[in-house]
C-alpha cells in the first residue's frame, strides 16, 4: 500500500513537471517575455529562463528511475517550497508587479487557487517523503 501511494504520488509529480516544462518549452516566447517582467534582475530571470524548465525535467527524470525516485520527491519538495513561497509572497502584496510565467492551464488560475494546488502537491511531497524514509515497522514475534 505505501508503495503504491508513493508510486501514484511519483506519477503526478513526473505530470505536473513534465506539463509545465513542456508548456513553457512549446511557447518559449510568451515564456521568456514573462519571465522579463518578473520583479527579478534581468540576469537572474535570465538563468531563472532556463533554469526552472531544466529542474522541472530533471524532477521528472528523477523520479522516473527508482534508484533516485527520492532524490526526485526531495527535489520536487524543494522547487514547490519556493514557488509556493513566492505565491505567498504575491498574495501577501510584497511585489508590485505579478506576472505569472507558469505554463499551461496553471497560468489560469488565480493566485488562491494557485496557493491551494501547490499547498496540496507540497503535502503530497512531505508525505511520500515520509512514507519512503520512515523505516518499516516489523512484528517482533
Amino acid at each position: 500500500m505505501k508503495t503504491s501511494i508513493v508510486q501514484v504520488i511519483s506519477a503526478a509529480f513526473i505530470l505536473l513537471w513534465v506539463y509545465t516544462a513542456g508548456s513553457k518549452l512549446a511557447d518559449f516566447q510568451s515564456y521568456k517575455q514573462e519571465m522579463s517582467l518578473q520583479v527579478f534582475s534581468p540576469d537572474f530571470a535570465a538563468v531563472l529562463l532556463y533554469a526552472i524548465p531544466f529542474l522541472e525535467i530533471l524532477c521528472a527524470t528523477l523520479l522516473l528511475i527508482k534508484k533516485t525516485n527520492k532524490l526526485g520527491l526531495v527535489l520536487s519538495l524543494l522547487l514547490m517550497l519556493v514557488f509556493t513561497g513566492y505565491i505567498l509572497l504575491i498574495i501577501s502584496g510584497y511585489f508590485p508587479k505579478t506576472p505569472c510565467s507558469c505554463g499551461g492551464v496553471i497560468k489560469a488560475m488565480g493566485w488562491k487557487a494557485h496557493l491551494v494546488f501547490n499547498i496540496f502537491f507540497l503535502s503530497a511531497s512531505i508525505l511520500s517523503l515520509f512514507m519512503t524514509l520512515k523505516p518499516e515497522v516489523r512484528d517482533k514475534d
